[in-house]
């Protein structure tokens, strides 16, 4: 009862994450996610269509950068394989996946961040191995496109199982080792 209530004075966020199809290393990323405390509420592979890439980066739609981003990105995905798009949840939950991820160079990430996410599983600059959403509203406008079966406030509801979700994503780790990230 006590933490019903607290969940409805403090609700958990929602962030709408992705491991990259360019890393080799998806299941120790999903360890790594879960051994940081973030639980994952929903998760689906899928293989970015241009027209998906370009909805997927519509925040910088306005950049010189746009079109370069949406190009590279939709022949990186094709050339790799499906990305693998969650829904995470957690307290904190846009400061605490941004610092879990680390810089966006993997280089300044094996610097300033070594423990992150791309210090550990990221190649280079292209090459990421994870992404995220920069603030919430474009995470609700994410999760309503890629998971369109469910309302961004339903995400993280009981009755999605959460707990079966987990044990999917177990079943998905073919390894439960986990590489320690001593760059």
């Amino acid at each position: 009862e006590a933490e019903r209530e607290i969940g409805f004075f403090f609700p958990l966020e929602d962030m709408l994450a992705v491991i990259k199809p360019d890393t080799q290393h998806k299941e120790e990323i999903l360890e790594e996610i879960r051994g940081r405390g973030f639980t994952i509420s929903r998760l689906k592979d899928t293989v970015l269509s241009r027209e998906m890439a370009e909805e997927f980066y519509k925040e910088h739609r306005d950049k010189p950068f746009f079109r370069q981003l949406v190009k590279i990105n939709h022949a990186l995905f094709l050339r790799s394989g499906p990305c693998t798009m969650m829904v995470l949840t957690k307290d904190n939950m846009l400061e605490e996946w941004r610092a879990s991820m680390g810089p966006t160079d993997p280089s300044e990430a094996r610097q300033a961040a070594p423990g992150s996410l791309r210090a550990c599983f990221a190649k280079e600059i292209l090459e990421t191995a994870v992404h995220g959403s920069s603030n919430t509203q474009h995470t609700h406008q994410k999760i309503q496109f890629l998971f369109r079966d469910i309302s961004t406030e339903s995400a993280t509801s009981p009755a999605l199982g959460a707990s079966s979700v987990s044990a999917f994503v177990h079943s998905v780790i073919f390894h439960n080792v986990v590489y320690p990230c001593n760059l």
